[in-house]
């Protein structure tokens, strides 16, 4: 089922070329190397407590599978796919005993069969643990797996943990066939039946082997030979052994079993403990990282009644709390949005794992997947600080909460994570500069800013802008809304704060995103309080939002060409202000 990784060598790996910095890389970008899967793929149930041996005809399926992939490095990339099961008129089979509803064979495939959505990280073991060759035909490849079904025979939904192996075989560029299996562990909601005694959700989950065949389409430039060959003498990442860190901080986590009302949640939920973490930057926009969190285990709750046993919940911190491991898979957002840049201190970072949670008092465990937020701030060459905000989900199990369960689709259990603490680099971060490389680099009066030349900046752009409205308003003379005067158009309000907030983007768009984003915001929230206030029409703002930032972007291109190795100075002398431009 699972369309995996495909061959490296098919998917042509990223170029990569070298940083500014020694060791730093800069790659294809972060849309590129993307690739299509498509295959067919049959599938084996196996319900917890049945003999295998009989899994044909009684368990078996088939379906059809497409996914969407992106390579990050020759190691690493992944991928999204999208599972349909036992609903193709050509592939059906009637004695599917063991595919819920329980023993009705039939009736699964004529309500629509089943779903899937699987996330899965792909690892090429080739390039692993040899040299990548572009030119390479087989290769290896495994991949944990996180995600979700939803079984229409019986309309309920599952999460599901699973790992996978598969070779892949270059045809041609662009084009490779592959093999695949897999094994999906999941809840008994989704395969076999309550009536199996002994079936759930923990350690006794359902699970169903995937065997799959297909091929593989790289989308976007496919590289000549002499351009591959090209890579393989360059820098292709940091190596397998940079850039690798450690991450540790304490936690508060909102437990919300299904149909509990969260606004109870502080303080029947509300657990605390300690996280860990160790991971690996492969590129300046992806990383991968293994996580453990133990909850409940050290600050106790008195009042916590979302956690099993029901009965008695404070038995399970008696009993040691509630333990996570997930694996999680980072974007850093502000090198894709805004650019890398080998200085930038913070960062804001998307990610998405999965793994699994137990309860130590019941000794059980079940899936997790996680999705969140997480924002770092650089203190030094190895330290940085970081926050981050998640939403975990688990299935009944995972929380022990008797009320929930998979009776109901998609009954499961969620929590929130509220995260603190520290991170600390293993050797050399070679994606960022040293203090000692910027101080080489930026040695002189000029400094990381020209604060002189950007303060001048900004003031001549706002005085463009605000000789361009006057102007405007002397030739349209439009009447304001309020009908005050016939001053409206454009707003001046508008086109002075706009031409602030992008001379601030582009003197500090490489030090952090959200200095002008903040900016941004600002300046709109004027332009929004000039139209409530009937001062202006909407159009009129917009026109002066254009108007200033073209009066920005005027003014910063005519200082780059009259000065262009210029060094602007301002300084005060008796009653004096003095503007000194070095060439």
């Amino acid at each position: 089922m699972i369309v995996a990784l495909c061959c490296f060598g098919t998917t042509k790996a990223q170029l990569f070329e070298p940083g500014d910095e020694p060791g730093s890389v800069r790659t294809d970008g972060i849309w590129d190397d993307f690739f299509l899967q498509m295959d067919l793929d049959m599938t084996l149930q196996n319900p917890y407590g049945y003999d295998f041996s009989k899994v044909f005809p009684n368990g078996k399926t088939f379906g059809l599978d497409i996914a969407v992939g992106k390579w990050f490095t020759p190691q690493v990339g992944y991928r999204v796919k999208f599972n349909w099961e036992n609903k193709l008129p050509l592939l059906k089979n009637d004695h599917a005993n063991w595919v819920a509803p329980f023993y009705e064979p039939g009736v699964n495939r004529e309500k629509g069969g089943y779903v899937a959505l699987y996330f899965d990280e792909l690892f090429n073991m080739h390039n692993f643990f040899g040299a990548y060759r572009p030119d390479r035909t087989w290769n290896l490849s495994v991949y944990p797996r996180v995600g979700v079904n939803y079984n229409f025979g019986v309309s309920k939904g599952a999460l599901l943990l699973g790992f996978g192996v598969l070779n892949t075989y270059r045809l041609s560029n662009r084009w490779s066939v592959y093999l695949d299996a897999a094994y999906i562990m999941t809840g008994s909601g989704f395969v076999g039946s309550e009536k199996v005694e002994g079936t759930g959700t923990g350690s006794n989950s359902n699970g169903y082997f995937s065997l799959g065949i297909g091929a593989q389409v790289d989308l976007g430039k496919i590289r000549t030979q002499p351009d591959l060959a090209s890579v393989s003498d360059g820098v292709l990442t940091n190596g397998i052994w940079d850039n690798w860190f450690l991450q540790a901080g304490i936690d508060m986590s909102l437990m919300n079993p299904y149909g509990c009302n969260f606004s109870k949640v502080i303080p029947k939920g509300m657990t605390f403990g300690l996280n860990a973490a160790f991971g690996k930057r492969f590129t300046p926009e992806f990383a991968l990282r293994a996580r453990v969190q133990w909850d409940n285990g050290l600050i106790e709750n008195k009042n916590l009644e979302w956690v099993a046993p029901r009965e008695d919940p404070c038995q399970n911190y008696k009993k040691g709390g509630i333990g996570t491991a997930r694996l999680d898979a980072m974007l850093n957002l502000t090198n894709v949005i805004a650019g890398y840049d080998p200085e930038k201190k913070w960062h804001t970072s998307l990610y998405m794992g999965g793994g699994l949670i137990t309860q130590f008092v019941e000794s059980s465990a079940s899936p997790l997947w996680g999705a969140g937020l997480e924002q770092t701030y650089r203190l030094s060459d190895k330290l940085s600080l970081f926050a981050s905000a998640g939403y975990q989900v688990s299935t009944s199990e995972g929380m022990g909460y008797s009320t929930t369960g998979m009776q109901v689709a998609a009954g499961s259990n969620g929590f929130f994570d509220i995260d603190f603490g520290v991170v600390y680099d293993l050797g050399r971060n070679r994606f960022y500069r040293t203090t000692e490389e910027k101080q080489k680099a930026y040695a002189g009066p000029m400094g990381r800013h020209n604060w002189s030349r950007f303060i001048l900046n900004t003031v001549a752009s706002v005085g463009v802008a605000y000789v361009g409205k006057t102007a405007l308003k002397a030739v349209t003379k439009e009447e304001r809304p309020d009908h005050s005067d016939n001053k409206s158009f454009p707003s001046g309000h508008a086109a002075m704060a706009f031409a602030a907030a992008r001379s601030i983007d582009k003197e500090f768009r490489k030090e952090s995103i959200w200095i002008p984003i903040t900016g941004y915001a600002a300046a709109t929230a004027i332009g929004v309080e000039r139209v409530v206030n009937d001062k202006h029409h909407w159009y009129d703002v917009v026109a002066g939002a254009a108007l200033g930032v073209a009066s920005t972007e005027l003014t910063w291109w005519l200082t780059d060409k009259l000065f262009p190795k210029s060094q602007v100075a301002i300084g005060t002398s008796g009653n004096t202000l003095d503007v000194t431009v070095a060439l």
